[in-house]
């Protein structure tokens, strides 16, 4: 309930309607919220109010302003300091994620059917990162200013050397902690409802508060402690594959050793060029050829991260039934071919979801020139690109695509 006509004057200012000059629009307006407000007590749970949604209301009567705002606060169980306590905004939750210099945080990642990795991460600007995985021991470092990603191996002193060429501008997609943070800025910058409040559960005896981030290519999840504001937990997920951050500290002091790229004396090195170019359509059509090539004739059964572990699989049964064991070559050359064929993955992965794109080549043998593996509409297009199983292409009306 409203202690005096200060705390109603209140909620009206941040509500930017104009109940004047009528004195019957204002009283309803107290009518309709005080209902509000009781119904928010007897559930016993707070939610933000939209504002950004009222603020782009256009409507020029005081009764319909009325109407669309009690509408609005009665879909959204409300917060206001007034009534109790208030609901820290998306903003203050993820402003860590957005100012930070330093940040240092555990994460696992989770891959259907492939098990459960863990790592210990540190992040440093501009564009570093460090990553110890708990099962294997090994220590990846990437610098993407020296376009530069070192593996080191301690138990068998080895390292890979990855030289990234051609490095677009935009260069946050190679790092896990840059790419949130685009996401999350742009989530912040943008006014519609890809941002939904989760309400409150408990981490390790914690009550926290959660917030999702969906949109075309974009699943994130936070979960922050509503006193202190800062982030307790953070899911990403991208195809069948879900990383989480946990134990994150924002601005930790860390040693530059951390991101040293130079390989301790001792160990063996292997070198690999990698070209970190806007991958094209073309690059998926080599995909397509080189698995191929390397699957009897196969083409993939899906289009995200199992594709990968599904040809590692077929080229280990192949080598077993041949009688060999995996070398290091043979594994250098097996990752040497993952990495060329990932550029038609991510081609992939970066199509909005306008482009309404479809892949139905499991069963196709390739040079079926019969049979369409995939299609997909280019930005401003009106036809269709269609890949056949021969991997010739055509541009094909939407009227006369494939059922």
């Amino acid at each position: 309930m409203f202690k005096d006509e200060a705390d109603f004057e209140k909620v009206v200012g941040r509500l930017n309607i104009d109940t004047e000059p009528n004195p019957a629009h204002r009283e309803n307006l107290r009518r309709q919220m005080l209902s509000v407000f009781n119904q928010a007590e007897q559930e016993s749970a707070t939610r933000i109010i939209v504002f950004r949604t009222l603020r782009r209301l256009t409507m020029k009567s005081p009764i319909t302003k009325i109407a669309a705002a009690a509408a609005i606060i009665i879909a959204v169980l409300i917060g206001l300091n007034i009534v109790g306590t208030s609901t820290p905004a998306f903003a203050e939750i993820v402003k860590p994620f957005l100012i930070a210099r330093t940040a240092s945080f555990k994460m696992t990642m989770e891959v259907e059917g492939v098990p459960t990795q863990t790592f210990d991460c540190f992040y440093a600007e501009p564009m570093r990162m460090r990553q110890t995985n708990h099962e294997q021991g090994a220590i990846v470092i990437s610098d993407f200013q020296q376009g530069k990603i070192v593996t080191l191996m301690p138990a068998q002193n080895k390292a890979m050397i990855v030289e990234m060429e051609n490095l677009p501008e935009d260069q946050s997609k190679f790092n896990m902690f840059r790419e949130i943070r685009k996401h999350l800025q742009e989530a912040q910058d943008t006014e519609d409802e890809s941002v939904q409040f989760l309400g409150e559960k408990k981490i390790d005896g914690l009550t926290v508060i959660g917030y999702h981030v969906q949109k075309p290519a974009v699943d994130i999840t936070v979960w922050a402690d509503p006193q202190t504001k800062l982030p307790v937990e953070m899911t990403n997920t991208s195809g069948p594959t879900t990383y989480t951050m946990t134990e994150i500290v924002f601005d930790v002091e860390l040693d530059e050793s951390l991101f040293n790229l130079e390989i301790p004396e001792g160990y063996t090195i292997r070198t690999m060029q990698v070209d970190a170019s806007e991958p094209t359509e073309d690059d998926l059509v080599e995909m397509f050829r080189i698995w191929a090539k390397h699957m009897d004739g196969n083409l993939p059964s899906v289009l995200d991260m199992n594709a990968t572990m599904e040809f590692v699989k077929y080229q280990h049964k192949k080598l077993k039934e041949k009688g060999q064991e995996p070398s290091e070559e043979i594994a250098l050359e097996l990752q040497k071919t993952i990495m060329r064929m990932g550029r038609g993955g991510v081609f992939v992965q970066q199509l909005p979801a306008e482009s309404d794109w479809h892949y139905v080549g499991k069963d196709v043998k390739f040079p079926d020139a019969e049979k369409p593996i995939f299609w997909y509409r280019p930005e401003g297009s009106e036809t269709y690109r269609v890949i056949y199983g021969d991997l010739s292409i055509k541009d094909v009306a939407p009227e006369n695509l494939p059922q």
